[in-house]
């Protein structure tokens, strides 16, 4: 091929996964705002609604990594495009769903497309990219994922306000088939791996695992931390991991390869996505509430009010993944996650009065944190990925970043709930008020039990914010130890730079390399 139809293939590669992946992070978020709705046209319990958001959040992190597998063994494009034709077929079902089970199924086969999608979109980039132009490419796709996650509520807001809630779902399949379109016309067909062995005995304990392990984490973010379903679930998960651990042992065809299991740098860069991840969701959670029910935003407004954390990763991701390649990671790293810790350490700081521009200030530093660590961390992984595992590294990746991400949500959920709920408690309010304080339900509580209550809740509740702030904090601050410790400069500037990943196929070849 020539040189502009080179150029053209690796764009629309990058194309069509940051477009996936857009899809998957908007629907990890655009639901949420429209639950009340739902809740009053199903005459749904708040329990029951859960499974909105749980059923896609499970499904997808259950089964994400046999998703990169699938692909490594059946070929990248081609699990790609099922997933897009999955997704937008679960779309379809959601936006036409009468009743909430048919609602909750819809959003379970989403997650099961996402899961497919979400490696890929990664792994497609990894072998179009040549080594020193991956980190870029892979900066721009990381910079794209905030964005889904961070617009999904002004974007859900708007569609829910102006059209009613079936427009989120029907949003998704014009852009799924419009990927779908460009993906078989123009992203290069991926060779099938024969070595790649699925293994049904790996699949089913890796997979029963990790669902057991994300319904155990959604769980827990409704209900006590010593409820059976939470220990339940949890115990299942770490019962069916462990079996995975020794099944892999003996296995002929191991999922982790035992040089990833022995790569330092590899291992942080994982801890580091997961602590990093850990940190954005319970943000993203908290905002959402100041930002509604404490200064009394709209869904729509309080979206277009979250910006500042996406715009920055647009403009900052791309940026940091070329200063990775040049300058090795760590550094990056460090200075990204210090940025991070001060954006987390300014949200502790806000109050009932201190407004909009803290807040935007701890977005907007948290923004350019992220965006210097997340590519960073994810170019570490895949620079030093064999193409016929780019699949498996990719799933790897996402496995870390939504396991994280939910263990962060579930567990700074939880401990500002606590806090909310002791302060109000402590001044001799009711149960039912101090559980809508810990929600930030503000206006609520001051109808049911008057001004003075409501203050106190407002209070109680900006408590509970800045002591989950605290925690991420803590969590950035074992991202950055983990950075220190594990990650040589000279050996990871080397793997940004001189290590390529293995050669493609002849017959792939030409397709995408550079000329």
């Amino acid at each position: 091929m020539g040189q502009s139809s080179s150029a053209a293939t690796r764009v629309a590669t990058l194309a069509v996964s940051c477009a996936a992946l857009f899809l998957i992070f908007l629907d990890s978020t655009v639901v949420n705002v429209a639950l009340p709705v739902l809740q009053q046209d199903f005459s749904a319990t708040a329990e029951a609604l859960e499974w909105t958001v749980n059923g896609y959040l499970v499904a997808f992190a259950g089964l994400v990594l046999l998703g990169g597998r699938l692909g490594d063994r059946f070929g990248h494009r081609r699990v790609f495009a099922v997933g897009l034709v999955t997704f937008a077929a679960a779309s379809v079902e959601a936006a036409i769903a009468d009743a909430l089970p048919a609602l909750v199924a819809g959003r379970v086969g989403q997650g099961a497309g996402a899961a497919l999608l979400a490696p890929l979109s990664l792994a497609l980039p990894t072998r179009a990219f040549p080594a020193e132009r991956l980190p870029a490419a892979i900066g721009i796709w990381a910079g794209v994922s905030g964005l889904g996650l961070a617009i999904g509520p002004l974007v859900g807001g708007l569609l829910v306000e102006h059209v009613g809630w079936p427009a989120v779902f029907w949003l998704n399949v014009p852009l799924a088939l419009a990927a779908l379109l460009v993906t078989v016309t123009r992203v290069p067909a991926t060779p099938r791996d024969a070595a790649a062995v699925v293994g049904v005995s790996g699949a089913v304990l890796v997979t029963g695992a990790l669902t057991c392990l994300a319904a155990g984490l959604a769980w827990s973010a409704g209900h006590e931390w010593s409820s059976v379903g939470t220990w339940g679930l949890l115990t299942a998960g770490v019962a069916l991991i462990t079996g995975f651990a020794i099944q892999q042992r003996s296995s002929r065809h191991p999922w982790i390869p035992a040089r990833w299991l022995h790569d330092r740098a590899a291992r942080a860069a994982a801890g580091i996505l997961a602590l990093a991840s850990f940190a954005l969701l319970g943000v993203v959670w908290f905002t959402s509430l100041y930002l509604q029910n404490v200064l009394g935003y709209t869904a729509a407004q309080a979206g277009l009010r979250t910006l500042p954390l996406t715009g920055t990763t647009l403009v900052v991701a791309p940026i940091a993944g070329k200063l990775a390649a040049r300058r090795g990671p760590r550094g990056l790293l460090l200075a990204g996650l210090g940025i991070t810790a001060a954006g987390t350490i300014t949200l502790t700081r806000l109050t009932a009065t201190s407004g909009y521009s803290t807040l935007a200030l701890g977005l907007t530093l948290l923004g350019v944190g992220l965006a210097l660590v997340l590519p960073t961390a994810v170019g570490l992984i895949m620079t030093q990925t064999d193409h016929d595992r780019a699949g498996l590294a990719a799933g790897l990746v996402t496995m870390s970043r939504q396991f994280g991400g939910a263990l962060g949500l579930a567990t700074l959920a939880a401990v500002g709930a606590r806090v909310a709920r002791g302060d109000l408690l402590a001044s001799a309010a009711s149960g039912p008020v101090s559980d809508l304080a810990a929600g930030g339900q503000v206006r609520i509580v001051g109808t049911i039990a008057g001004q003075a209550t409501a203050d106190a809740a407002r209070a109680a509740f900006l408590h509970g914010f800045g002591t989950a702030m605290w925690g991420a904090t803590a969590c950035v601050a074992a991202a950055a130890a983990l950075a220190v410790i594990a990650i040589s400069e000279s050996s990871t500037r080397r793997a940004g730079v001189q290590t390529s990943p293995a050669p493609s196929p002849p017959n792939q070849t030409a397709a995408v390399r550079l000329p």
